[in-house]
């Protein structure tokens, strides 16, 4: 399932602002490691591409898509439209 990071599902690795610290109350993120300034890189397993890139999206500069790339990828073009 999307919570416990199935191997079937994509997931990806996140850069989250601490003002999107809020996402951990409602998405499923693992393995958080916290940087220097407040940040945090996490993993999200998620069902959809276009999906995630929607929500990448409407979360602004606060999340930074790390890997991967294609998501990366399809994000930037989104935002670029």
């Amino acid at each position: 399932s999307l919570f416990d990071g199935a191997p079937a599902l994509p997931s990806a690795a996140l850069r989250l602002d601490p003002s999107a610290s809020w996402m951990f109350a409602y998405y499923p993120l693992r393995d958080p490691r916290e940087l220097p300034g407040g940040s945090c890189d996490v993993t999200m397993t998620y069902a959809s591409e276009d999906w995630m890139t929607r929500l990448v999206l409407g979360l602004g500069s606060a999340v930074h898509v790390l890997a991967p790339e294609s998501l990366a990828q399809r994000v930037r073009v989104a935002a670029a439209a």
